[in-house]
């Protein structure tokens, strides 16, 4: 494969963390959802997120080539970065402890996978491009579950879940602006047709369909989120977002470290 450019390399390790960071956070839901179907739907998300991890994470080893001294096994530049050098948004990497947390999370980072996959579809590179494609077809599934569980629950009558999904919302969209805080360089990987579309445009497109979303389900949101959905573009005190790690970051990793540090040598 060929040599990406430094603008191309920004865009897929930040694309890449945030898929893993997505799909280790949905791991921890196996065993502990709100019923069977829920553990086992969570479980194949959470693989597929990882999957699309690994295949992002291969383009990017392979772009640093056999001569070049960042060349790593893939789990190695995965798990074994210090934690400063990964460029996961704040919203991949919350702990979303609570369920209703977890499917809030789940929902609007799958909104944004929507236009971030489609905006890789018709990309000048053919392997993301093919990438971008596969990926599709299996968030079709993962938009249709996070929109199911969201609608049944805003339908449902029920005055306490309604009011914990509405907290939820509160407190988690804000975060979606690190979503769109721009890799380095993203004008140069869009110049080059490796990404057609720009982190602002996309979240501009987010903020309708969450609006969309939120007016459908008549969920009862307060006027500071309005506000927020109606605001073209993420705020310029967000940017800088996937340069800083969120709470309890380190820990997070160190937990996925665990059993690759034992030896880090071994083919596992």
């Amino acid at each position: 494969m060929s040599e990406l450019s430094a603008a191309a390399l920004s865009y897929l390790i930040a694309f890449a963390d945030d898929e893993h960071m997505i799909g280790a956070r949905h791991t921890s839901w196996i065993g502990m959802g709100p019923f069977l179907e829920e553990d086992l739907a969570f479980c194949s998300i959470a693989q597929d997120e990882l999957g699309h991890a690994i295949a992002l994470y291969e383009l990017v080893v392979d772009s640093f080539g056999s001569s070049s001294e960042l060349v790593t096994p893939i789990d190695h530049f995965a798990l074994l970065r210090p934690a400063a050098d990964y460029r996961s948004c704040s919203l991949a990497e919350a702990a979303c402890d609570d369920w209703q947390d977890a499917l809030v999370r789940h929902w609007l980072y799958d909104r944004a996978e929507e236009l971030r996959w489609a905006a890789l579809a018709d990309s000048s590179n053919p392997a993301l491009a093919a990438i971008a494609l596969r990926s599709e077809r299996e968030e079709v599934f993962h938009r249709a579950h996070a929109e199911s569980f969201m609608s049944r629950i805003a339908s449902s009558g029920n005055a306490s879940s309604i009011a914990l999904i509405t907290d939820s919302i509160q407190r988690l969209l804000p975060l979606g602006d690190g979503l769109w805080d721009p890799p380095d360089a993203e004008a140069d990987a869009i110049a080059e047709g490796f990404v057609t579309e720009s982190s602002a445009s996309m979240a501009s497109k987010w903020k309708q369909d969450i609006a969309q979303d939120i007016q459908k389900w008549n969920l009862p949101v307060g006027l500071e989120i309005q506000i927020y959905l109606n605001e073209a573009a993420p705020s310029a005190s967000s940017f800088g977002d996937r340069l800083q790690r969120s709470e309890g970051f380190d820990q997070f990793l160190t937990s996925l470290q665990a059993v690759i540090s034992l030896d880090p040598e071994a083919e596992w």
